[in-house]
């Protein structure tokens, strides 16, 4: 499983021996969301993202459907870095194992505290 994080997020879980790409390792950092999510659509890559406007904008939130993209939205607005990585890293388990299990389209919501996923519509 290939996990592809946006732009708003470290590349921190690599040099862990994770499977994860940056947004920047295959496209400049101003590429529109909806070529991007096409790209990883197609390459069966997960997205994780802090940008809540994905689900909001009926473009991206479109083309996460028609590309088929599993998507995990990190909640929690203003958190600082350590606050984030904290919260990927404790979810991580879970992260994996809802992208092993559910088939895509999907979205999760991650809460900024705690492990509890909240499914969303799509």
């Amino acid at each position: 499983m290939k996990f592809f994080f946006d732009n708003n997020l470290s590349r921190g879980l690599k040099v862990f021996g994770e499977d994860v790409i940056h947004l920047k390792d295959m496209f400049n950092e101003d590429t529109e969301d909806r070529i991007w999510l096409e790209q990883i659509g197609n390459k069966k890559m997960f997205l994780i993202t802090r940008d809540e406007r994905i689900r909001r904008n009926p473009f991206e939130l479109n083309a996460l459907k028609t590309y088929k993209v599993g998507a995990f939205f990190l909640g929690g607005k203003n958190l600082g870095r350590c606050k984030i990585i904290q919260q990927v890293v404790r979810n991580w388990p879970r992260i994996k194992e809802l992208a092993a299990k559910k088939r895509p389209p999907f979205a999760f919501r991650i809460p900024p505290s705690g492990t509890k996923f909240s499914q969303i519509d799509l």
